[in-house]
């Protein structure tokens, strides 16, 4: 009596080694399900939803009165002063580093890309600090003293004068909206990161150094939905306890044109280089 042996069929389709230093904790993990559906959102879907709601919280300021006396919706709060008044810093040393480290992933044999990235938040320092010295411009140029148009504020009070402000356009709603689109933008190149573990793995590359950089791009990523969930939370407080519509609006566009002409024309024309932004792979 023959028996037959059985024998079965190779697997057409390898597996995929998984390297347990790259895997995220439950907790990581969850943070960054929740990172990819906020933070993966099209930027010009973005702009257009905060340009509405600004225009909404104006419009609900002027018909209710809030209550002013909450710690956290006064100037002196720690998060006024050490979160929206260092406002830019904080988006410098989180969407930073997650463009330096994702670039690296990105582009392995290339060590000048990442130099090159990083240089878009130069860009947008400049289009910062531009865009506030002329907020301060404008409110000058458009207040005004009883006693000579040409005063300060202080010396118009030394001259015991009336002071009527000018148009104070909100620099922390225009700073908090650039920040954002900014990093919607950058966030880009976390999609279809598994297409670089992959490269790694076929071409039997430094894995150790891959997973290092992996798991700090997760923690920057996790980092930019924190930012961008702070960042939310102040504009409400900001439309709804200070300025007014039209100085709120306008800091609201202007961070709009500046990621606009930033993002959509000049990178995609050549200027530095686009956010890395991979196409789903076909198999």
């Amino acid at each position: 009596m023959s028996t037959k042996r059985k024998t079965s069929k190779p697997d057409s389709a390898p597996k995929r080694q998984v390297s347990p230093n790259s895997t995220p904790n439950a907790a990581l993990g969850i943070f960054l399900a929740i990172a990819r559906k906020i933070l993966f959102i099209d930027a010009r879907k973005v702009a257009l939803f905060y340009l509405g709601f600004v225009t909404f919280l104006s419009f609900l300021e002027s018909r209710i009165e809030l209550d002013s006396t909450y710690y956290l919706v006064q100037k002196h709060s720690i998060l006024n002063q050490y979160g929206v008044k260092m406002g830019w810093f904080w988006t410098l040393v989180v969407v930073g580093p997650f463009i330096w480290f994702a670039s690296k992933a990105h582009h392995r044999r290339d060590q000048d890309q990442p130099i090159i990235d990083v240089c878009r938040l130069g860009v947008g320092t400049a289009c910062w600090y531009l865009s506030v010295q002329l907020f301060h411009k404008i409110y000058a140029a458009t207040s005004a003293c009883d006693k000579g148009r040409r005063l300060t504020r202080a010396q118009c009070s030394e001259k015991e004068g009336v002071w009527t402000p000018g148009y104070d356009i909100s620099g922390h709603c225009f700073l908090m909206i650039y920040s954002i689109l900014i990093i919607h933008e950058e966030a880009t190149a976390f999609r279809h990161y598994q297409q670089v573990t992959d490269a790694v793995q076929q071409m039997d590359g430094d894995r150790e150094e891959h997973d290092r950089l992996t798991r700090l791009i997760q923690y920057f990523f996790v980092a930019m939905l924190c930012l961008h969930a702070f960042w939310f939370k102040q504009i409400i407080i900001s439309v709804l306890y200070y300025h007014i519509f039209i100085e709120e609006i306008l800091g609201a566009l202007v961070a709009v044109g500046c990621w606009f002409v930033t993002y959509r024309i000049l990178y995609k024309t050549g200027f530095l280089s686009s956010p890395i932004n991979r196409t789903a792979s076909r198999r």
